[in-house]
């Protein structure tokens, strides 16, 4: 009779997401919180005692001393994600890195460079969360691979929302959010990660950015106050972008704006097109659109067979079945990499504009 192992982890970080993952863990049998870190010991006691974490520190680098820790979890700001993450892969330890995977690109692949020195370490970041552990994906990318909308040549997604800021009106307490040096960017740079893991990951990872053809971005649209000196981070981005194969990708988000706009994506194919919804909370549908047999137009909505899910509780479970051997990370560090290269070259083009 087999036993099945308990893995032991340390989560780096003790705010909002550092509790999610810690409540998602502890649901499962297969793994024990054993470490928390935060900035002071207060915050780490407490979040330690609130959740019967027995080993909390103000110091992350105390866990990667532990032996008996088999991975950790990195929930800190982004500009301390490539530290964190290459100092737990040189401890021996597995790494789980919230998003985006680092602050920049360069950062990106000077981790990439360390990961390649232990070949027998899981190391993945969590951008396929709300993007590539959700059923829809899996029926997206079924359907385009089928060939059933033939080549696709163009790709639509807004989600544009009033007031649903990160560090002022979403998460209050998080002022890094409005800093881009710790932050990176707004929303192109906290859910563009997102976006790109669903739109190119449907498509199978193969397209390369070859131009950015536009890109406008605003902020200040409105006089609500910050609550921080500093607020330098973009509220409103739309972008043209064009890959490889001729796909052409036309990206708009918004965390503030004077409108609203549900998320959806529409998705061009010469045989066929879909349109929905890719987040978990969004509807369980898709809208189909094609030719049928005799040339004329038709368009069908197909309710996707699934419960309710926890996306955070998926990655969670992704995490520790790649830690067991079952599966391979669903985004690998190469893909997370070059989706930060996207979103830089977009701020650039917007810099040089």
């Amino acid at each position: 009779m087999t036993t099945e192992k308990s893995f032991q982890i340390g989560v780096i970080g003790a705010g909002m997401i550092a509790e999610n993952h810690i409540q998602n863990l502890q649901k499962s049998s297969r793994a024990t919180v054993t470490w928390v870190a935060a900035t002071t010991m207060e915050k780490a006691l407490k979040v330690g005692k609130q959740y019967n974490i027995p080993q909390p520190t103000a110091r992350y680098q105390y866990m990667l001393e532990d032996p008996a820790l088999d991975a950790v979890i990195i929930c800190t700001p982004p500009f301390l994600h490539a530290e964190m993450a290459a100092a737990a892969l040189s401890a021996g330890k597995h790494v789980l890195v919230e998003k985006p995977l680092t602050l920049t690109y360069e950062e990106a692949t000077s981790l990439l460079e360390h990961k390649r020195q232990y070949p027998n370490l899981i190391a993945m970041d969590c951008s396929a969360r709300h993007a590539r552990l959700h059923p829809k994906y899996q029926t997206v990318k079924r359907y385009i691979e089928s060939g059933a909308l033939g080549d696709i040549y163009y790709v639509h997604h807004n989600a544009v929302s009033q007031q649903s800021r990160p560090g002022i009106e979403y998460h209050p307490s998080a002022k890094w959010f409005l800093d881009k040096e710790k932050a990176g960017g707004g929303p192109l740079f906290d859910w563009g990660v997102y976006d790109l893991s669903f739109h190119l990951g449907v498509l199978g990872d193969r397209h390369e950015l070859q131009r950015v053809d536009a890109i406008q971005m605003a902020a200040g649209l409105d006089s609500r106050d910050p609550g921080s000196y500093i607020y330098n981070v973009e509220e409103h981005f739309s972008a043209n972008l064009t890959f490889s194969g001729g796909l052409r990708y036309y990206w708009e988000r918004a965390a503030h704006a004077n409108m609203q706009v549900p998320n959806e994506t529409r998705i061009y194919g010469t045989r066929g097109g879909l349109k929905l919804a890719f987040c978990s909370w969004d509807a369980p549908e898709l809208n189909l659109y094609g030719l049928n047999e005799s040339g004329d137009a038709f368009q069908r909505k197909e309710s996707l067979d699934y419960q309710d899910q926890d996306d955070g509780y998926a990655m969670a479970l992704h995490f520790l079945d790649c830690l067991e051997g079952k599966t391979e990370p669903i985004q690998s560090l190469e893909v997370a990499a070059s989706h930060l290269q996207i979103i830089h070259q977009c701020y650039q083009f917007y810099q040089n504009q």
